[in-house]
Order: structure tokens, then C-alpha cells, then sequence
């Protein structure tokens, strides 16, 4: 899924988010207007009558029949509780009444049954009276409504009271209210409407990042992360995706590092058998000549193809010839392996470098001499090696008749020592061609050639020197090299110093 529906999907969310917060409120102010319409009017009796009952026990507790001392008193619920207070003595006279000021003598029946105020008429339970001490009742006007909500009750002292609210007001309160609760309620859900439009912003931004984040890592890009702040269940969310995108980066690059590995173990691999099929190829190249000069020249020797002994005995030292080069190389190939796989273990002795070199140079005489190459030992130390002397030999041998192949007539071949703090280098530089820079990590390779003929005639060697130098380093714990010169090319072997 691309990243365009998975944001319409956000957008969905935040929308859906937003319809719930609007239905939630306007379910909020729908039942607020029912409860008004239903309830407000019997709540709002209910609560007049308790005033009256409060009002009526007040009175009951304070009045002993003198009304001086509770005038003031009486006063204040009237323009607290906007109550209407009528006493009576228990002869129906008045003894006080908030508004009405005719005649007190009038009889209580009067007052409370002959329709002393005009066409009103309050009706009333005379057992309930008598019973709990008062009772409610209600005045109404003449077009039959509610005009008062009255409380008639005996005092203590044996007198009546009367206690009466005006209706009036409820029905004023209960349409203003009305008014008031539809336009509060309209505001109140405009108010929710906007701030779910906000907080629905709020909780789906993370959600929009995180998938955002997620995406990225679909795409195996780990590089964004999940940035909010928060502490919630959807701050943790993040926190644990951003986890699981390091996680899945280091998974991948550990899984890419291991690939690396091993390919170039495949390429290795593939190298060695390379190499496998090319040292059977050379092996069998190398063989192939001598015996077949080998087997010529004996079939020659057993059919009689020469009568004089002149000719036999070239034949013969042809054949030994021959011979000897296949046995040499056959030690060649074994000593190697020995040497590759660790058989041959080096009988280590000290002795003198110079020692070592002049020995090499007097082997070779023969070969240095018929090229009238020039021979330099002054770069030859007094340094003391450490190493297996015949081991050590051969290879500075491999490494002088390399120097001699390659040398021209009449050149210069310098033999010479350095050191520094942990090994003992011994140099063997000629005169000639330069090494190109592909060829000298070949060199080392078994069967590899500069010459890359390979008949009796060319005199070329084995190509099997320079890997018998490696190894007899390596099993030294030294190493081997070679670089170019400004007129030629200089081999090396370290050595590490005696301990």
C-alpha cells in the first residue's frame, strides 16, 4: 500500500474521530432540552415546596406568638426565597400578611374558603393537616391555572400560617431557561465541534508519522523515526516502532555484512578451484614435455634409430636431463605442500646475515658470472637472524636466480639488509623491466610466469619459486614482497627479530 491511501486513511480516522466527538455532544444537548421539557417543572415544584417546608419549620421553631420578634426575620425569606407569609390566630384573624392589608377580624374561613381574595379558591387535605402539621395546596386564577403553590400549616402555638409562591415565575424561568439551555447548547456543540476538529488533529498526527515511519521501513529506508514527545499508549507505539526500525537496520546490515562475507568466500572459493584447475593444467604442461622427449628418445634408443655411440649417448643424457627436471619439480610440488600445510616446521638457528648472503652469491656464481652481472653486498648488515639457515637459503636463492633471469647482461644486482624495531628485512634488487602493478600479487600464485612460454628451449622456470618463498615466510611468521625501483624491481623478506 503507497503512501497516498494510507494518508486518506489518516484523514478518514481524523474525520471519523471528529463525527463522534460532534454525535457525543449533540446527544450531550439533546438530552439536556428533554430533561428541561420533562422534569423541569416537577423539579422545579419540588424544589419551591422544600423552601416552604424550610420557611414553615423556621417559623414553627422562632414564633412563641409574638410576631414583633420575628418580623424582621420574616422580612428576609420574603425577599430572599420570594415568599408570601400569612399568620393567623386560631380564630382567623390575621396577625400578619405580607400584602394584604383588609380587615384582620375576617374570619380564617373566610379568608381561606369564602374566596377572600377575590374568585380564588385554595383547596386543601384537612387530614393531612391535621396529620403532619401542613399541607400543600395551590391557587389558581380564573382561567384555571396555577397562580400560587401554598403551604397551610398549624404552628405551635395553635395559630395557622399560610406560605405561598408565585407560579408565575416558573413559567417565565422554564421558557427562558428554555431559550437559554437551546442557544448554550448550540454553542456548547459548536465549541465541542471545533475542539474535536483540534484533538482529533492531535491523536491521529502521531498515528499519520508512525505510519509515515512504518512505510519508510516497508521501503527499507531506516532513516525516519518517530519523533513525538508523548508519554501515552501512542508515545510507546512510536517509541517501540523507532525500536523496531534500529532493530531491522542492524538485522539487514548485520545480513549484508554476512552476505558480503560470504561472497567473497564464494569468490574465494571460486579462486581456489580456479587455481586447482590451473595448477593440474600447468603440473600437466610442465610433465607433458619431458616425458614425451623422455619417451621419444628411449623408443629412438630401442629401435636402433642411431647406430653411432655419439648419437646414444646424447640420447641418454637427454633422458636424464629430462628426468632430473620432472624429479625437481616433483620436489618442488611437495615441498610446497609440506611448507602450505604446515609438515615441514623450521629447525630455527642464529646466524649472520652476511654470511647468509655471500653464501647465495658464491651458489650462483656460475650464473651471475656468464651475464657479467655486477654483484653488490655493501648493503649487507651484521644483523643476526633467527630462522631455519636451509629454509632461509632457498628462498634468497629463488629470490637471486629470479634476479639473474630478469637481469641484463652486464647489469647490477645489490643484495642488502634494513631493520626497524620488530623485524630484519633482507633486499634483493636488480636491473630491468619494471613489474606492472596487475602482476605483483600474481607472482606469488603457483605455476605463474612473466614468461609465459613454457618449452624446454625458452629455459623458463617452474613458476613454482616465488610460492615456495611465501611459504617458507609465512611459516617464519614473516612475510614477503616485492615493489619497482627507478631502474628495476627490488624483492624482500622480513624476519622477526631474535626475542
Amino acid at each position: 500500500m503507497n503512501a497516498r491511501p494510507k494518508r486518506r486513511l489518516m484523514h478518514s480516522l481524523r474525520f471519523r474521530f471528529f463525527v463522534s466527538v460532534a454525535l457525543a455532544a449533540a446527544v450531550f444537548v439533546g438530552v439536556m432540552i428533554a430533561l428541561n421539557l420533562l422534569f423541569f417543572h416537577t423539579f422545579y415544584l419540588h424544589q419551591k415546596k422544600n423552601s416552604l417546608v424550610s420557611a414553615y419549620n423556621t417559623i414553627n421553631e422562632q414564633y412563641n406568638g409574638d410576631i414583633s420578634i420575628l418580623e424582621d426575620n420574616l422580612k428576609q425569606m420574603e425577599n430572599t426565597n420570594n415568599i408570601r407569609i400569612s399568620i393567623l390566630d386560631n380564630r382567623g384573624i390575621y396577625l400578619y400578611d405580607t400584602i394584604f392589608t383588609h380587615d384582620r377580624s375576617t374570619a380564617f374561613l373566610e379568608s381561606m374558603l369564602q374566596k377572600p381574595f377575590g374568585e380564588t379558591l385554595y383547596v386543601y387535605d384537612s387530614r393531612e393537616l391535621e396529620r403532619r402539621g401542613y399541607t400543600f395546596s395551590t391557587l389558581n386564577d380564573g382561567d384555571g391555572t396555577t397562580a400560587y403553590i401554598a403551604l397551610i400549616g398549624i404552628l405551635n402555638t395553635g395559630d395557622l400560617t399560610l406560605l405561598r409562591v408565585p407560579t408565575a415565575a416558573l413559567r417565565e424561568n422554564q421558557s427562558v431557561n428554555f431559550v437559554f439551555l437551546m442557544i448554550s447548547g448550540l454553542v456548547a456543540l459548536l465549541a465541542c465541534l471545533i475542539a474535536g476538529f483540534f484533538i482529533g488533529g492531535h491523536f491521529t498526527r502521531p498515528v499519520i508519522q508512525m505510519t509515515e515511519v512504518a512505510n519508510s521501513v516497508a521501503r527499507l529506508d531506516f532513516s525516519k523515526k518517530y519523533t513525538g514527545t508523548d508519554s501515552d499508549e501512542l508515545g510507546e507505539l512510536g517509541h517501540s516502532i523507532n525500536q523496531m526500525s534500529d532493530y531491522l537496520a542492524a538485522a539487514i546490515r548485520d545480513m549484508r555484512e554476512i552476505n558480503g562475507q560470504l561472497q567473497k568466500e564464494i569468490e574465494e572459493k571460486q579462486r581456489i578451484d580456479d587455481m586447482r584447475r590451473e595448477f593440474i593444467i600447468n603440473v600437466s604442461h610442465d610433465l607433458k614435455t619431458p616425458i614425451a622427449l623422455i619417451q621419444g628418445y628411449a623408443e629412438g634408443l630401442r629401435v636402433g634409430i642411431s647406430e653411432s655411440e655419439e648419437a646414444k649417448n646424447e640420447y641418454c643424457d637427454i633422458i636424464v636431463d629430462e628426468a632430473a627436471r620432472m624429479n625437481h619439480l616433483v620436489h618442488q610440488l611437495l615441498d610446497l605442500s609440506r611448507l602450505e600445510l604446515g609438515n615441514i616446521v623450521p629447525d630455527k638457528t642464529e646466524f649472520d646475515a652476511y654470511e647468509l648472503a655471500e653464501a647465495v652469491v658464491g651458489k650462483t656464481q656460475v650464473m651471475w658470472q656468464e651475464k657479467q652481472l655486477h654483484i653488490d653486498l655493501s648493503g649487507v648488515g651484521a644483523q643476526v637472524l633467527y630462522a631455519d639457515y636451509d629454509m632461509l637459503e632457498r628462498a634468497l636463492l629463488n629470490y637471486m636466480t629470479n634476479a639473474i633471469d630478469h637481469t641484463p647482461a652486464g647489469g647490477r644486482i645489490a643484495l642488502s639488509t634494513s631493520e626497524d624495531t620488530r623485524h630484519i628485512v633482507l633486499h634483493v634488487r636488480n636491473q630491468g623491466d619494471r613489474l606492472a602493478p596487475e602482476e605483483m600479487d600474481k607472482i606469488w600464485d603457483k605455476f605463474y610466469k612473466l614468461d609465459k612460454s613454457r618449452t624446454r628451449v625458452s629455459g623458463g622456470g617452474s613458476g613454482i619459486g616465488l610460492s615456495i618463498v611465501r611459504a617458507i615466510l609465512t611459516a617464519h611468521a614473516g612475510g614477503c614482497g616485492v615493489r619497482n625501483t627507478e631502474d628495476g624491481v627490488e624483492f624482500f623478506a622480513s624476519l622477526p627479530k631474535p626475542e
